[in-house]
């Protein structure tokens, strides 16, 4: 029988949905669905419910709605106002419409006390726009902080405020527990509501460095007595925490920073009497928590809670592992227990009870799922997944996984091959390697819509983790930092080949490379050391060290942790120029497509065109599409009509050099 189902196309963006946000109440799982508007071009955010019957109900839609708390009786979520704001909003689950509760500054956090009775939120108080905007009458911007700017925000502002608010549910009335005049990330309050514990920053009113630390604090309410929790690890970052339900202990997962982008999280306990921080006995190669997670392009609006208590002694914590998520329990004494090993990626996760999990799961072949893990039988049921209808009509490319030793037989390294659509093995296919960012990212068992695609559109795409990518463990995340163009170059050419060899599809005269961010150094790294790729797709690259160390909203720490030397303190300038492409742009024969947000802050566009400037001037086909108001993330969050104006522009290039003679 003939397969008359269609492929994944550019524009499938504006029909795949995912799920985000689980959260139980009663015999009903709310949850945010995900979805884009190509009419508006907008992201959109629904919440809606399905029960164990399977009965689904949409309670929210229009706009942005997110992180649904429901109670007996009423739903709250925040709503994304007019104004760019945050609010509040409450509806009744007996029936009738949502009103709004709040009114004024953004509601950036919230979480609910386990009576029901109260939230507490973190609201942002500003009065000036942080983004590019333009004036008829625009004023100077003074810059005095070295740290002055972020991706995907724009210029930072010196005048927000934040304070944490307990709501009372019943009365709306509001109470002040904790103002700051820096940022914080709200973790919780303890069950009596008499502590909360947030993560903020060490160090605060620089001028001249950066700070990169996320302590974590217990706060006493009361007394207005603030406790550094973490204070052993000074220059940690911590991404989670919690308080148990009898409120005696802290769950906590984070890292001493040691390798900084490059470091593996673990899970600490803290029993709040005792006062020290233990760390709990995991495997290396496990990284907890959410903060190591997996490159794709496909969910949005993820909580990344990594970490919940199931009663007063035990915990459920997420990790990932070579390339794919796990879920582990732990008790009071350090007891740690696998309880969930499926090979897919978990976009969000909340317990039921001590023996049941909500979960959002996605795999390389199935974009999303809501799931109930049963952690005692080891069993799971689905209850929900938002793209029935389109899979009736629509197939997913096949994948298969391999793996090869480096090229100095220290290590295996994993890697994937989505073949391209409806493929035979007899016959050959193009094929795309693509390449990663970070370094300190990795591929793995989760949808990836731009695969989907350019398989779709009749290629076959290998994908790799090389040495410095995550969920390998310590060793091998950390092992890149100062060998940029080594073994990255000598693991990402061996996976090639070894893909080559492995499957018969592959056509080895028609190999092309792709990738953005670290991934757009190395293939424009690569297309200067080998004429082995008929054409090359570079995006948001790292081209020079130099320039990127002072213009990067992360370039100081990032330049000088991953190459090993800072810049000036180590006079590093030949260094920095030995490992930056653009020294080897005038051997680049490789016809080159370079793709750059405008607004990107992390790499900024002066990157790509120092690149196109020196190709352009070997006589080598090259040119250079610069996306309007697009940060760095253009890929996963930016404009849709972008993201799949991207998507066309890739397979453009492509095609057009499909049967030019190496």
């Amino acid at each position: 029988m003939t397969n008359t189902k269609q492929g994944v196309a550019a524009q499938d963006l504006y029909h795949l949905k995912s799920l985000t946000q689980p959260n139980p109440n009663g015999k009903r799982a709310f949850f945010v669905e995900n979805g884009i508007d190509e009419a508006t071009n907008k992201y959109t955010a629904q919440i809606a419910s399905v029960d164990e019957n399977g009965h689904y109900q949409v309670w929210a839609q229009g706009g942005l709605n997110i992180q649904p708390l429901g109670t007996k009786t009423h739903l709250y979520y925040r709503h994304l106002d007019a104004k760019g704001r945050y609010q509040l909003m409450q509806m009744p689950l007996d029936g009738g419409d949502a009103i709004q509760v709040t009114h004024g500054d953004s509601i950036v956090q919230m979480r609910m006390t386990p009576d029901e009775n109260v939230l507490v939120f973190k609201r942002m108080h500003t009065n000036v726009s942080s983004k590019f905007a333009t004036s008829d009458r625009p004023q100077i911007r003074h810059i005095t902080k070295l740290d002055n700017r972020a991706d995907g925000i724009g210029w930072l502002s010196n005048d927000k405020r934040y304070s944490l608010v307990m709501f009372d549910l019943q009365t709306h009335q509001e109470v002040v527990l904790f103002e700051s005049n820096y940022d914080l990330d709200f973790q919780g309050i303890s069950p009596d509501l008499t502590k909360l514990v947030f993560l903020q920053s060490t160090m605060h009113n620089l001028t001249d460095a950066v700070d990169d630390t996320s302590a974590l604090y217990l706060y006493d309410i009361a007394n207005k007595k603030k406790t550094w929790v973490t204070s052993e690890m000074p220059s940690g970052i911590f991404t989670d925490a919690r308080f148990s339900p009898d409120g005696e202990n802290i769950i906590v997962i984070g890292s001493d920073n040691h390798y900084v982008h490059a470091t593996v999280n673990h899970v600490y306990l803290y029993p709040i009497e005792d006062g020290n921080l233990y760390q709990l006995n995991l495997n290396d190669d496990i990284d907890a928590g959410f903060a190591g997670g997996l490159s794709t392009d496909f969910a949005q609006q993820r909580s990344n809670l990594g970490v919940f208590w199931l009663d007063s002694s035990h915990y459920l914590f997420h990790g990932y592992h070579h390339g794919y998520s796990q879920l582990y329990t732990g008790d009071l004494d350090g007891t740690v227990e696998l309880v969930r090993d499926n090979h897919s990626e978990i976009y969000d996760f909340v317990p039921i009870d001590a023996h049941h999990v909500l979960i959002s799961a996605s795999s390389q072949k199935l974009p999303c799922e809501l799931r109930i893990v049963d952690l005692k039988q080891f069993n799971e049921k689905k209850l929900y997944n938002p793209n029935e209808e389109y899979e009736a009509t629509h197939q997913y490319a096949e994948v298969g996984g391999f793996s090869y030793p480096t090229s100095d037989q220290t290590g295996q390294i994993s890697g994937w091959v989505m073949h391209a659509l409806n493929f035979k093995p007899t016959e050959k296919s193009p094929v795309i390697l693509y390449v990663h960012g970070g370094p300190h990212d990795a591929y793995g068992e989760s949808f990836m819509h731009e695969f989907q695609y350019l398989a779709s559109s009749g290629f076959a795409v290998v994908f790799l983790n090389p040495r410095g990518s995550t969920t390998y463990g310590q060793r091998f995340e950390k092992s890149i930092i100062g060998h940029y163009g080594e073994l990255d170059y000598d693991d990402i050419m061996t996976g090639l080949q070894a893909a080559l060899d492995q499957y018969g599809d592959l056509d080895p005269e028609k190999v092309f490379i792709a990738g953005g961010s670290y991934g757009g150094f190395f293939a424009a790294w690569a297309v200067g050391h080998t004429d082995r790729f008929r054409a090359a797709s570079i995006q948001r690259p790292i081209i020079d060290w130099q320039s990127l160390y002072g213009t990067g909203d992360i370039g100081i720490r990032y330049a000088s942790v991953e190459l090993g030397k800072d810049l000036y303190a180590d006079d590093a300038n030949d260094y920095y120029w030995d490992r930056s492409p653009l020294k080897y742009a005038a051997n680049v024969k490789t016809p080159v497509r370079i793709q750059h947000g405008e607004y990107d802050m992390r790499v900024p566009t002066n990157q790509s065109e120092s690149f196109f400037t020196a190709v352009k001037q070997t006589g080598t086909d090259v040119d250079y599409i610069r996306y309007p108001q697009s940060y760095h993330g253009l890929s996963r969050h930016g404009l849709p009509n972008l993201r799949v104006q991207r998507l066309e522009d890739i397979t453009e290039w492509f095609r057009r050099y499909l049967n030019e003679p190496i």
